[in-house]
């Protein structure tokens, strides 16, 4: 489990899960004994278990707060070196090791270590138990089915550990373990073949196991490296437009918000949800282009000037496409003026779902914020203006998305309920140019300036 220090929405639940999880292991050791099990030798659980600790704390922390290591590799290993000599009770020993976490131990967060600990024992002995009935009869089915074991074992404790802890949910947690499993099951495979080699070679088998998770640790690193330049990146930009427009950078935070919301309700995967929450985030990217007057300008913009506010939709396609990764977000970023019955501006003139969906949450959050040219709107103003524009301006699912994620978490936002309002130079009056909804402007209003 991560070791960073999380909220905890239930601390009574989770130290009610850690105890059963603990009471779980206790009682799969005390199953052993009373199945005779003859005690493991000695050396082979403290080499592998030595082995395991190493392997632990070599994790790679993923998005979700689970954490990646090659542990499989060393179980298994540990469980074919028994040979058959107490294998259950040794493999749930060394299991146990694989949950003494340092960063962990240092931060005193033992009830994660207890979670770890007994999870690791409990799938580490079910694997063995598999494997020693299994391995007589069918050599290449024992491996198998052992590795399977202790991965569903493992990740479903761990992931209902996760759901508990972290509040994410298990689509969430899920969607960030799964990709992992085949090569996790690829490294059990290696493990069991280490485990085999251990009996004749003795140590020098072990440098066949400490390769692969040398090389697991380098890999997963990579991965993870590669994910935090992608968000070093949007960062920069995100200052860049910061800093020249106040209000400008934190309606791109909303609108973030807004469009994660609408993606939560279509039922998106985290990848998707992850790739909406980056086109969102620079939607907005082609206003550094835009001169910051027109972007605080109290009064009705000029046809000129509007023309001129247009261009930052296609200045978001220039710049998205200067950076390979940010290519695949053009289309959803640049078409968030785009309507949903063909009219409005910008965009590639390819529209997914997702530029639809950062539409539907840009217009939101520009009637319900502050403006340099109206104050903020009611929430059911806001509400009613999406649900009579449904359908034409807006993607209905997108529109319906928006309003049920919203009101499942309670949320209040508009007059009255803002987070952050600039100061602009001259205040914002209660009504004018872009009061969507109070039947003052052209129907244009609602997106004119978003």
């Amino acid at each position: 489990m991560d070791p960073a220090p999380q909220t905890r929405p239930n601390v009574g639940r989770a130290r009610l899960l850690a105890a059963v999880y603990v009471l779980m292991a206790a009682t799969v050791v005390a199953g052993t004994f009373v199945a005779g099990t003859h005690a493991p030798p000695l050396d082979i659980v403290i080499v592998f278990g030595v082995l395991f600790v190493a392997a632990e704390n070599t994790f790679v922390l993923l998005p979700s707060k689970t954490s990646v290591s090659p542990s499989l590799m060393v179980v298994l290993a540990a469980i074919t070196a028994f040979d058959g000599r107490g294998s259950v009770l040794g493999a749930a020993a060394v299991g146990v090791c694989g949950g003494i976490v340092f960063a962990l131990l240092r931060q005193r967060r033992f009830r994660v270590v207890a979670i770890n600990c007994a999870q690791y024992l409990i799938a580490g002995a079910g694997a063995a138990l598999v494997y020693q009935a299994l391995r007589p009869s069918a050599l290449a089915l024992a491996i198998g089915a052992a590795g399977i074991v202790f991965a569903v074992v493992n990740a479903g404790l761990i992931l209902l550990a996760i759901v508990v802890d972290y509040r994410r949910s298990p689509g969430d947690v899920w969607s960030d373990m799964w990709p992992a499993l085949p090569n996790y099951l690829a490294f059990g495979l290696l493990g069991i073949l280490v485990g085999e080699f251990y009996s004749s070679m003795g140590a020098l088998a072990l440098v066949l196991l400490l390769t692969p998770i040398l090389v697991a640790r380098a890999t997963f690193a990579a991965v993870l490296e590669l994910h935090q330049s992608r968000e070093a990146t949007i960062k920069v930009f995100l200052r860049a437009i910061e800093m020249k427009d106040t209000y400008t950078a934190r309606h791109t935070e909303r609108v973030c918000t807004y469009s994660v919301y609408i993606g939560e309700e279509l039922g998106f995967s985290r990848a998707r949800l992850e790739q909406l929450r980056q086109a969102a985030l620079m939607h907005d990217i082609g206003k550094l282009a835009v001169p910051k007057h027109l972007l605080t300008k109290p009064a009705r913009l000029t046809d000129e000037e509007f023309s001129t506010v247009q261009l930052h939709a296609h200045v978001c396609i220039d710049i998205l496409e200067l950076v390979d990764f940010m290519k695949p977000l053009v289309a959803a970023a640049a078409g968030h003026h785009a309507r949903f019955d063909g009219g409005g501006y910008g965009g590639t003139g390819e529209y997914p779902l997702e530029a639809y969906i950062v539409a539907v949450a840009d217009a939101y959050d520009a009637m319900t914020s502050t403006r340099s040219y109206r104050r903020a709107l009611p929430q059911d103003v806001a509400f009613a203006e999406l649900r009579a524009n449904s359908g034409t301006q807006f993607q209905p699912e997108c529109v319906d998305g928006l309003i049920a994620g919203i009101e499942k978490r309670g949320e209040k936002h508009g007059a009255g309920h803002e987070r952050s309002v600039v100061d602009f130079a001259v205040p914002p009056p209660v009504t004018g140019v872009g009061s969507a909804g109070l039947g003052d402007l052209l129907p244009i209003a609602v997106s004119e300036r978003s």
